[in-house]
């Protein structure tokens, strides 16, 4: 059973409720553009990347700005904060914003001019990837005024990166895969895949991959952070040529591509038995374009879907986009979502029994900062946003651990990091 908490330090609020299952286009600013990425950091602040502008919301949504890029044909795109981000696209380009993207500076990459960059991650401020044409993979350590060229023996394109902290990141692209644990000083190839189109992990062991080869188009899964993987169902009637992937949970995922609605396919399909089965999603009105290409979701269950026409359609939901990711009968600590963030981040987890919880934030030196929850809490699924700004922290990276005690003394503990951009 569920439990509900109101008396906890910072906390803002709790999200448990049922499924709203209709996604409803969003008027968008621009036209007849192609919208290769979505992302949110929190309920209301999100951005768009389109092919040579971005799009930004700080209301859910309701309202978007448009602001044009020196990029004119995006492929990637990453943001940490309301106001830093980084795109990336053809002939070797990587561009950065600090003022919410209304002008942008070109980095030096070092890449040839012909090259594609197709894809762009950062860990934090400093740290960042991209990777793109004939297995070109780069690393900056300062916020990308610099970029350095990592070897990987790989001749194909690396279209889709993500990394789960640090040392920990997936790259893929064609029928290669590449994984490190060890912050890119070696990669290992997995071999398993067709053509990755896209990555999602929910933490360094559970993650998914959309794979599509004409129409073949199956959802890969690993539990063992990418070293092995298993397919899924082949969804038959479903988007042809995978774009998107997102799971909120170990049950529940979204995948969404090519649009062919007048075979009744809508290009959002979604499982929520860990991709056994999967279900067309419907869509208001039925989109009259090709392609779906990024899905993501918020917090509070708000998920997201963009693609060609200057498409944005948006599914609104009262269920927490964490309700799904343990099960009451394991004891599961979730990174924190969003990761970097400001000023709030939800912290989710999952009980198998009765008992003391305490939910607690450290310094790197592993020194105490905060008690964020202590209370005799029954077994069941929570998640909890914290506004940790307002607690006057400074930036940097911290721990959250939490320790579960049942009733006959035995004692559970998880630990993750968190950053906090200010």
């Amino acid at each position: 059973m569920i439990k509900f908490l109101f008396n906890t330090t910072f906390f803002i609020s709790v999200f448990f409720c049922s499924v709203l299952a209709q996604w409803t286009v969003v008027t968008s600013p621009v036209s007849d553009m192609r919208f290769v990425k979505v992302q949110f950091l929190d309920d209301s602040n999100g951005w768009i990347a389109a092919e040579s502008k971005v799009l930004r919301t700080s209301d859910a949504g309701t309202t978007w700005s448009e602001a044009n890029t020196n990029i004119n044909d995006t492929r990637g795109f990453y943001a940490i904060s309301t106001t830093t981000a980084w795109i990336c696209g053809t002939f070797g380009k990587i561009s950065k914003t600090t003022d919410g993207g209304a002008t942008w500076v070109a980095q030096t990459t070092g890449a040839p001019n012909l090259t594609s960059i197709d894809a762009i991650f950062f860990h934090d401020q400093n740290n960042g990837w991209a990777s793109g044409t004939d297995g070109l993979l780069l690393k900056t350590s300062n916020g990308g005024t610099t970029w350095q060229t990592v070897p990987t023996n790989i001749t194909s394109d690396l279209e889709s990166m993500e990394f789960y902290d640090i040392n920990t990141g997936w790259v893929g692209g064609g029928s290669k895969f590449i994984r490190t644990t060890d912050g890119g000083t070696t990669w290992t190839q997995v071999n398993h895949f067709a053509e990755v189109r896209d990555i999602h992990f929910l933490n360094a062991d559970t993650g998914f991959v959309s794979d599509t080869w004409g129409q073949d188009n199956l959802v890969h899964k690993t539990t063992n952070g990418g070293a092995t993987w298993q397919a899924l169902t082949t969804i038959s009637t479903g988007p042809y040529y995978f774009h998107g992937v997102h799971f909120t949970g170990v049950n529940t995922g979204y995948v969404v591509g090519r649009t062919m609605f007048f075979l009744g396919n809508h290009g959002i399909y979604k499982t929520t038995d860990g991709g056994v089965t999967w279900n067309a999603q419907t869509t208001n009105p039925a989109p009259m374009f090709e392609n779906f290409r990024s899905v993501t979701f918020t917090p509070n269950g708000t998920g997201w879907a963009v693609g060609d026409k200057s498409a944005i359609y948006k599914l609104v939901s009262t269920t927490s986009a964490y309700e799904e990711i343990g099960t009451p009968g394991d004891f599961v600590l979730n990174q924190n979502y969003p990761n970097p963030f400001n000023p709030s981040t939800t912290i989710s987890f999952s009980l198998p029994t009765d008992g003391q919880v305490e939910l607690t934030l450290y310094n790197i030196q592993g020194e105490k900062i905060l008690t964020l929850l202590s209370e005799y809490l029954s077994a069941g699924m929570f998640a909890k946003s914290f506004d940790l700004a307002a607690a006057g922290l400074s930036s940097g990276v911290y721990l959250f651990k939490l320790n579960h005690t049942d009733g006959n003394g035995k004692m559970l503990s998880l630990t993750r990091k968190l950053t906090l951009l200010k």
